[in-house]
């Protein structure tokens, strides 16, 4: 029996807002958590300068979704009050905006742990402020995410700012703060020419899945996604080499962006009254996502395997702007 329109909204909502895991969150969880425990063996006089944990990756590949699950699966980092009723933030989590300079970061943070703070004061008064209040409300660990907006300017001057504002708040007198900084490639820029921040870090890639050799993954965020939660069954098409290879490229190897995708198709197939799961539900959702043409429609196109998703709409620039990189200024 077909679902009706208000049944689809509950099933999109609930599937929408449940985490799919997967075995990197559990290699994350593993992460955080050694994070978490060496805080506290700092805390108690122990503990090496390692205090930083950087979540390195393309845009879709699942850090800020996966973070934002680990992270909240932490009681110990929610906030309470003590005896005397002040109120304890072990942990924050802040979006970085883009663009954020050095002094904007250091205004959100303060305002994150409940005070006030104007652009107009001195940025080192703002850093000796954020230092401050971290140790009062006993912040032990604190996460950038998007943190490659913090490099307003790719200097190296820029680069040697934020190196040692990071520096600055690893050295607390008698508080150990611990970060998480997570982004995009870009971040890896901080690691890179400054030996002292990177001896105070370990990193954890998020790569894009690659094909055939994550085939295993796909096929049960697939079946996950369509036939546990969404109730329908997988076209035979569905778990042939050649349709998991374009599934793979049409979300451009990020496990986020694919989770996304097979939930739109998902949802288109639920909207018919389908039972079944197949290939054409998914060359619907790609053309909406990318505005592509029909032939360049990686679902369905021949010559998928020569198709670049980034210049799905090249044929609407004019031709001198059609090779042009993103985000760059003509010349």
């Amino acid at each position: 029996m077909a679902r009706t329109s208000n049944e689809l909204r509950d099933l999109r909502i609930l599937e929408d807002t449940r985490y799919v895991s997967f075995k990197r969150c559990d290699h994350l969880r593993t992460r955080v958590d050694e994070l978490w425990e060496h805080a506290q063996v700092c805390l108690a006089g122990g503990g090496s300068r390692r205090r930083i944990l950087a979540i390195i990756g393309e845009s879709g590949t699942g850090k800020t979704t996966s973070l934002k699950y680990v992270l909240g699966d932490f009681p110990e980092m929610k906030q309470y009050r003590d005896a005397s009723g002040r109120l304890i933030i072990p942990m924050i989590s802040i979006e970085v905006p883009r663009p954020c300079t050095t002094k904007d970061i250091a205004i959100r943070i303060l305002q994150e742990l409940g005070v006030e703070a104007s652009h107009s004061a001195n940025e080192y008064d703002l850093w000796q402020a954020v230092k401050a209040q971290l140790r009062e409300c006993g912040t032990i660990l604190v996460h950038l995410d998007e943190s490659q907006h913090l490099l307003a300017a790719d200097t190296a001057a820029a680069v040697r700012k934020l190196q040692d504002r990071f520096k600055s708040l690893l050295s607390i007198e008698d508080w150990p703060l611990h970060l998480i900084l997570s982004g995009v490639i870009d971040l890896a820029t901080l690691f890179t020419g400054d030996q002292q921040l990177a001896n105070r870090s370990t990193v954890m890639r998020f790569e894009n899945l690659l094909f055939p050799g994550d085939k295993a993954i796909v096929v049960n965020v697939l079946q996950d996604i369509a036939s546990d939660h969404c109730g329908l069954t997988l076209s035979p098409a569905l778990l042939t080499d050649d349709f998991l290879g374009r599934v793979v490229k049409a979300a451009g190897g990020g496990i986020g962006t694919l989770i996304e995708f097979i939930r739109a198709a998902c949802y288109k197939a639920l909207s018919k009254g389908h039972k079944a799961l197949g290939p054409k539900d998914f060359a619907f959702a790609y053309s909406r996502f990318s505005g592509s043409r029909e032939l360049d429609n990686i679902i369905t196109a021949k010559t998928w395997q020569d198709i670049d998703r980034a210049k799905a709409l090249a044929d609407l620039l004019r031709p001198e702007r059609r090779n042009r990189r993103p985000g760059k200024d003509a010349a």
